[in-house]
């Protein structure tokens, strides 16, 4: 068997899907993806790895690949997030 191989079918994803759709799952989800290194640049070949494979796991959880429509919504979101307040400190 290889990787190939285990690349999810409907059942895989809708199985991924009802994991990280219970109570405090999301809060799971967005510790794994940020544990993942999935916003921090490096090039280390660990870090590379680590990130790849958050990628994955959000790519299954989209239903096996990530179309234009997605990474627009994904975007839009990204965009309107609020910033984050400056204290007097950083002023």
């Amino acid at each position: 068997m290889n990787r190939l191989d285990l690349f999810p079918n409907k059942d895989m994803i809708a199985g991924y899907r009802k994991v990280f759709s219970g109570p405090g799952s999301d809060e799971v989800l967005l510790h794994m993806i940020f544990d993942c290194g999935l916003f921090i640049e490096s090039d280390s070949p660990e870090d590379v790895a680590l990130r790849n494979y958050g990628i994955r796991v959000l790519k299954i959880l989209g239903g096996g690949e990530v179309d234009k429509e997605t990474i627009r919504e994904f975007i839009k979101r990204l965009i309107r997030q609020p910033l984050k307040k400056e204290n007097k400190q950083n002023a």
